[in-house]
């Protein structure tokens, strides 16, 4: 009785921390729209990450465009016409008109922290009653089948990123939404980076700012 009870303790323990290793790593905290900017339409949105990592703001405004075309929303990166390094608000503002954007889609870093999370040691033992009869090497060899895997911490680290849709003509806010991305350690941000857009994409379509996916 007390074998089963440990078994389905220890089978609990384990079903719950799948559970918990299958939490999605990014998660959309807060957003909020303009009411007046429901269904309106634009016909071409520049992409602009705010980071000095150029392959990393390669990486994010490839991704966001790619995914805007999904839904029938033509799309720029922003270094494709600004270069990499710090944008000057003239000269940007310059390039926009130049190309013909309407909307601008701009991601930030807003807030960065780390943390220690601890896993504490694992016990597990093959409980066999038919040894206790086999003799005292029998209940002997049990010694052998108790199995422990130490305890250790983890450095893990979490990202919360501010993305906002501007209108162009009037350098209006028409939305702004904040996700939370907790990185463990040994993993890349940039894993996140779909994941991240995904999550804004459907918010905007929520709220009526940009159209729904055509695939």
């Amino acid at each position: 009785m007390k074998t089963s009870s440990s078994l389905w303790i220890g089978g609990a323990v384990i079903a719950l921390a799948a559970m918990t290793s299958c939490a999605p790593a990014t998660q959309l905290t807060q957003s909020w729209a303009e009411p007046t900017a429901a269904g309106k339409t634009y016909q071409k949105i520049v992409v602009v990450g705010a980071t000095e990592r150029a392959p990393t703001r390669h990486r994010f405004e490839d991704a966001f465009v790619t995914a805007l075309k999904m839904r029938g929303v033509t799309a720029i990166p922003s270094y494709s016409v600004a270069g990499d390094g710090r944008l000057d608000k003239e000269a940007a503002a310059a390039k926009l008109q130049e190309v013909g954007a309407d909307a601008v889609i701009v991601t930030r870093l807003v807030d960065q922290e780390s943390y220690q999370e601890y896993y504490p040691p694992t016990y597990s033992t093959v409980a066999a009653p038919s040894a206790y009869y086999g003799g005292w090497y029998g209940y002997y060899s049990l010694g052998y089948t108790y199995e422990t895997s130490p305890g250790y911490t983890v450095q893990n680290k979490v990202f919360r990123v501010e993305t906002n849709l501007y209108d162009v003509k009037n350098d209006k806010l028409l939305w702004s939404g904040i996700t939370e991305t907790t990185i463990t350690a040994g993993e890349s941000p940039s894993g996140e980076i779909e994941p991240t857009i995904t999550l804004l994409l459907l918010d905007m379509e929520k709220h009526k700012v940009l159209p729904k996916s055509q695939k």
